[in-house]
């Protein structure tokens, strides 16, 4: 199976893992049966070792419905300025993940305000600070979407990032059929 921009993998264990199929800048729009597309060149995902591209995992690959060519491009973006300021955050992982609401609420939205502004003043004045400085695999996934979509977004995702698990995002998806499809499984990409 090609993996396309903007897939979301999570593994297939129980506990999980979950990963962001993006495209390079210069990626070009491929046409599909559907709508343009880009193809994946590589998987990016938060790991002990950081925020690394690769994946050798047995994985669940859901699609967004018509992503767009631009959307790809601008998740793919996201998920490069979080890597090069980032690390992993296994506590977070560990505590945060667990002990509060997946449920998109008043602080996820005060957290991703706070996210947006160092993004812009990244963007704007080539500022240095991480846009987040620690994060974990699935949190990693939706702050992608999330900083690259307006909330207004049908992709968007309805999550609060710190505090869910891939599992539940994984949920989150299943049950958000109108906007995302499990393509398949992996083995390994």
């Amino acid at each position: 199976m090609d993996l396309m921009a903007g897939d979301i993998l999570i593994n297939t264990r129980k506990f999980g893992h979950a990963g962001l199929g993006v495209c390079n800048s210069m990626g070009r729009a491929l046409t599909t049966l559907s709508s343009p597309a880009t193809r994946a060149i590589d998987v990016i995902h938060a790991t002990n070792d950081g925020i690394v591209y690769g994946w050798g995992l047995k994985a669940y690959v859901y699609r967004p419905n018509d992503l767009t060519y631009g959307d790809a491009r601008k998740i793919a973006r996201i998920a490069d300025e979080i890597r090069s300021g980032s690390q992993y955050g296994a506590a977070r992982a560990v505590f945060k993940s667990w002990s509060g609401s997946s449920a998109f609420g008043k602080d996820a939205r005060t957290r991703l305000a706070k996210y947006r502004e160092r993004l812009a003043l990244r963007d704007t004045a080539g500022g240095t600070t991480p846009i987040v400085k620690h994060v974990f695999c699935s949190e990693f996934v939706i702050l992608c979407y999330q900083l690259a979509l307006g909330e207004d977004h049908r992709l968007f995702i309805r999550l609060d990032a710190m505090h869910t698990l891939p599992s539940g995002l994984k949920k989150h998806l299943d049950q958000n059929a109108a906007n995302w499809r499990m393509v398949g499984e992996i083995d390994a990409a």
